[in-house]
């Protein structure tokens, strides 16, 4: 038997989400993402870093179903505050060692509050996380001043436009969910 590889991950992805997901196609996708071990070949020459911000590689559109994506963090890398857009997010380290906060979502009806955190989380080499907006918000970076991290990320539903929350007020505003680079076409892996 052969080692359990991204493009296995991938296949066995698309026929678990291929109806909708359920709280129990949760569950599996967490498992399946859990048995897929980190092998820096599966992913080389997908990487895409950036001094600047932390960058996203789409590597499978799930048959319009979900995103399968891989994100790089540069040294002390971070997301802004975000919500997810009513999707399931599910996240692998490859690389490195990646923080997660997690916020509640701000009081609409008063103005001007700071972010609530209600967890921090890190997260190793093939440690797997899954967030939805009913969990709350989140902030995912990279505090390591020596390396980069990178992450795998599947998005289901896919969306094209989230919110992004400052920290000192709350106040969102609707940002565009963009792709540095591709290495999907609507059906399959490369």
């Amino acid at each position: 038997m052969g080692r359990y590889d991204l493009k296995a991950l991938q296949e066995d992805l698309k026929n678990e989400l291929k109806n909708g997901i359920t709280k129990d196609s949760v569950d599996r996708v967490k498992h399946l993402m859990s048995q897929y071990k980190s092998y820096p070949k599966d992913w080389e020459g997908k990487e895409f870093w950036s001094d600047e911000k932390y960058t996203r590689t789409l590597l499978d559109k799930g048959n319009g179903l979900y995103n399968l994506m891989i994100l790089c963090w540069n040294k002390n890398q971070k997301s802004p505050i975000h919500n997810h857009a009513n999707s399931h997010c599910f996240m692998k380290t490859l690389k490195g060692e990646v923080y997660e906060e997690m916020y509640k979502h701000p009081d609409v009806t008063s103005c001007g509050c700071k972010m609530e955190k209600i967890a921090d989380n890190v997260y190793k080499v093939n440690d797997v996380a899954h967030i939805t907006d009913a969990d709350g918000l989140h902030r995912v970076g990279n505090r390591s001043h020596v390396e980069g991290a990178v992450t795998l990320h599947l998005y289901f539903q896919p969306f094209s436009t989230c919110r992004k929350y400052e920290d000192n007020t709350g106040r969102y505003t609707e940002v565009a969910m963009k792709f540095d680079q591709y290495f999907s076409d609507q059906f399959s892996f490369i």
